[in-house]
């Protein structure tokens, strides 16, 4: 074994290590938050916060197509209330614009 492959398993298990570490941090600091109360609701509603955010990150920076789809995710959001269906619909529309533009 030369001192090169040395180097790439040290490296492969290091980042292993840290994958782990990261895992398993998580998994202990999810055990110390609240379940009730404010702090647990506003928890509750962060994953929505940061698809929110990030979509209209994109939309800002995007052009009339992304708005197309966002208008589009956002009427199948009202119509049927599914966080995965709108952004399938949204992700569809925009592909769609894209592909005949």
């Amino acid at each position: 074994m030369s001192e090169q492959d040395g180097v790439i398993w040290l490296t492969i298990f290091g980042l292993a290590a840290a994958s782990f570490a990261i895992r398993l941090s998580g998994f202990l600091l999810a055990q110390r938050l609240p379940r009730t109360g404010p702090w647990a609701r506003g928890l509750e509603a962060l994953p929505g916060c940061l698809i929110i955010s990030l979509v209209a990150l994109l939309m800002v920076q995007g052009g009339p197509v992304e708005w197309a789809g966002g208008a589009v995710a956002l009427g199948v959001a009202f119509a049927f209330r599914s966080v995965p269906l709108s952004m399938i619909a949204g992700m569809a529309a925009v592909a769609i614009l894209r592909a005949l533009g």
